[in-house]
């Protein structure tokens, strides 16, 4: 507006071609402003809703995005709601408040049978964690688990489930049957295995690195080791991304490309993340010094490929987990292969 202004002053009261210049000058100016305006379509922010659980690792991984300014370098606007539980993501998730969130290899299945349009498109984290047991314990191998307590979860945690396929198949006897298995939350594990209570536990990852960096515990066998005994491979995903089947393609391979740049970025940071966001109460620590074994340990949960082959590696492990505990103990009769889509790549 401004070149237009100062090229047309002279021409007025003797210049005869004023109007068809002026005429072209504007033609040209709405040019540009459509291709200005078409330019600031084309790379306006995608927005994605992702539903979040309260104290969750994706929590950490969309810090991730905000703190290393992932967000703005890749044009996207991501959504965050926390919610209290895997069931209100879930209920979230159906009724379109959340087009993303994190869930496990089995409740694809059953979302998908519950008539959920969703489907797993990338793997988020890999099985980890394992048998944890006091560092002065007796036990030495998964055989000494026979006829001992046993803390878990739930009995449908999969590291237990897992654990009773490898000692029918190595050891010839069922945990469930033959030892004494009982559900306690994550956090009181080590309370019980402190009293005596339980002779074993099975806690969540985070918790089983936090009791084994004191010193006061150890790992008698890890879930890749489990796996491994059943002659599959030891990364075989456990929690996968889930995005509802009517969003943007596009705006979601971004949103796992910010993913997989947050998380290089998270295992290269030499502290000030990290410390971040344990500041932010996005993780509690009752002793900093547990710190690098955490990281290590969701380090190792970090998947490194997605493809066929680690789909068939976990329809593997399913018909295993059907096998030796039931398809009713599992939740389902089958694995749903087409719940997953593997051309989803960053």
């Amino acid at each position: 507006m401004t070149y237009l202004q100062h090229d047309s002053s002279p021409l007025q009261g003797h210049n005869s071609r004023r109007p068809i210049l002026a005429s072209s000058r504007l033609l040209v100016g709405a040019a540009l402003l459509v291709g200005l305006s078409t330019w600031s379509s084309a790379h306006a922010q995608r927005q994605i809703k992702i539903g979040s659980q309260a104290g969750g690792t994706l929590a950490w991984v969309l810090y991730g995005i905000e703190y290393f300014g992932i967000d703005k370098e890749l044009g996207l606007d991501v959504r965050s709601q926390d919610f209290a539980s895997k069931d209100a993501t879930r209920i979230a998730l159906r009724s379109g408040d959340a087009q993303v969130v994190v869930d496990d290899f089995l409740e694809v299945t059953l979302l998908r049978q519950k008539n959920f349009n969703v489907t797993a498109v990338y793997p988020f984290s890999l099985l980890t964690g394992g048998i944890v047991v006091p560092a002065n314990s007796g036990i030495r191998t998964v055989a000494d688990l026979k006829g001992k307590t046993i803390g878990v979860t739930s009995l449908t945690d999969k590291t237990l489930l897992i654990l009773r396929a490898y000692t029918r198949n190595k050891f010839g006897f069922d945990p469930q049957t033959d030892s004494k298995v009982v559900s306690a939350s994550s956090p009181l594990i080590g309370q019980l295995l402190d009293r005596g209570e339980i002779n074993a536990g099975i806690p969540f990852w985070h918790h089983g690195a936090r009791l084994t960096a004191t010193g006061k515990y150890r790992q008698v066998i890890s879930s890749g080791e489990l796996l491994r005994g059943l002659g599959l491979p030891a990364n075989i995903p456990l929690l996968y991304i889930v995005a509802r089947n009517d969003t943007d393609p596009e705006t979601l391979r971004l949103f796992i490309k910010a993913v997989r740049v947050a998380t290089d970025r998270m295992k290269a940071d030499t502290g000030p993340f990290w410390n971040s966001l344990l500041e932010k109460g996005l993780y509690s620590l009752p002793d900093r010094t547990q710190l690098p074994a955490l990281r290590r340990q969701w380090e190792a949960g970090v998947p490194k490929s997605w493809s066929s082959k680690d789909l068939n590696n976990t329809l593997l492990l399913t018909r295993k987990m059907i096998e030796v505990a039931g398809a009713d103990v599992v939740g389902i009769q089958r694995l749903d292969t087409r719940a997953f889509n593997t051309s989803f790549r960053p």
